[in-house]
This record gives C-alpha cells, sequence and structure tokens, in this order.
C-alpha cells in the first residue's frame, strides 16, 4: 500500500487527511506550512498541487461540502484561509466582524454546506454563513468548548466542554435546546453524531 502523500512528504506534523467530497483526491496539511492535494490512483498518487501559507502552521482544514473551497484555520491566529480551487485564489480572511478572540483554530462545516462554525477559546460558538464567511450569531458554552458536531441535517449543533458538559443548540433559533453532563467524563475532547441522527459519542 502506496503512502497516499508520497510525492510530497510532509516536513512537520500532519494535522489533516482528507478525501474530497466528490473526486477522488485527498488532502493533506500540517505544521509545515502547506496544504497538498493528491490524485489517487493506487499506484503512483501523483501531486496534484501544494499552497504554502507563509508564517501559518495549520491546525486543522477541511473541504467545503461542495469540494470548491478548502478553509484552513492556524495554530496561533485570529485569522484564517479559503482557498478557492476552482479560481486558484488565496483568500485570507483577516477579521470576522463580530468575532473578538486571541486564537481561531477548531472549526467544524455543516454537512447541508450552508455554515462554519467556529471555537473559541473561552467558551464562544461563532456561527458563520459558509458563503460569507460573516457571522451569523454567537452562542455560549459553560467553561470552555472541546468539540462540536453538527447533527446530519444541519438542524442541531451538539457542543463538548471541557468539563464533559453537552449542550444541544438549535440552529436557526441558536438556543440551547438542552444539556446534560457526560457522566464519567475526566475531560471532554470530542464529539460525533451518527448518520440517523440516533446516537452520539463523546469523551
Amino acid at each position: 500500500c502506496l503512502p497516499a502523500n508520497q510525492e510530497r512528504f510532509a516536513d512537520g506534523k500532519l494535522v489533516t487527511v482528507q478525501f474530497h467530497p466528490s473526486a477522488q483526491v485527498v488532502m493533506t496539511a500540517g505544521h509545515d506550512r502547506s496544504v497538498s492535494l493528491f490524485q489517487v490512483d493506487g499506484i503512483k498518487n501523483p501531486r496534484i498541487q501544494s499552497i504554502y501559507l507563509e508564517s501559518f502552521p495549520i491546525y486543522k482544514a477541511r473541504f467545503s461540502v461542495d469540494g470548491e473551497q478548502v478553509i484552513a484555520t492556524g495554530t496561533h491566529h485570529k485569522m484564517f484561509f479559503v482557498y478557492d480551487m476552482m479560481g486558484g485564489s488565496i483568500i485570507p480572511i483577516q477579521k470576522v466582524r463580530g468575532v473578538e478572540e486571541r486564537f481561531l483554530k477548531n472549526f467544524e462545516v455543516s454537512p447541508d454546506g450552508s455554515f462554519m462554525l467556529l471555537t473559541g477559546t473561552s467558551g464562544y460558538l461563532h456561527l458563520l454563513s459558509m458563503k460569507t464567511k460573516e457571522l451569523i450569531s454567537t452562542m455560549k458554552v459553560n467553561g470552555r468548548c472541546t468539540a462540536s458536531a453538527f447533527t446530519p441535517d444541519s438542524s442541531k449543533i451538539y457542543s463538548y466542554s471541557k468539563e464533559g458538559e453537552v449542550f444541544i443548540w438549535d440552529v436557526r433559533s441558536r438556543k440551547c435546546l438542552h444539556k446534560f453532563e457526560d457522566e464519567g467524563s475526566l475531560e471532554g475532547k470530542c464529539i460525533a453524531v451518527s448518520k440517523n441522527n440516533q446516537y452520539v459519542a463523546c469523551g
């Protein structure tokens, strides 16, 4: 089994490996400040393209749902980048009006492609329009939020605090519908919702 990125190994820690939602392409991104795309053919896995973000070690990168953009956040930055794959341009989002954060690192994209959820450093959850990257609303959990997940229909958000509390938000009204404690949790780290919307896994 050949490495997917054999034509360009990362010079530092890899933080993202993701398949394109529709094409036979895999993306890698990491602390070497680069995002690379590879055609997966199982033979050579040729590199399609690499983009370099100067002075921007990448914390997380994700394809948009339509596969036309890559969003990348940094390890110690309040800005993020959008790579327009169709136009070939790299767009810096220097400031989101209404979002006051020292760092913007973790984020999620809604399954329907409408929203981007930025996780703040003090329990704040910033809901952005995926199309405009403008702030729609801000929600807040008790303590520090460590992970969030949209439901498959994008109607709700599950957010998980470091203290082990799970908050369920209605995306349309941005109101907290319910919260519960993950009994036995030592420190909340990650959360996921099953595709049939029947189960939540957190730990």
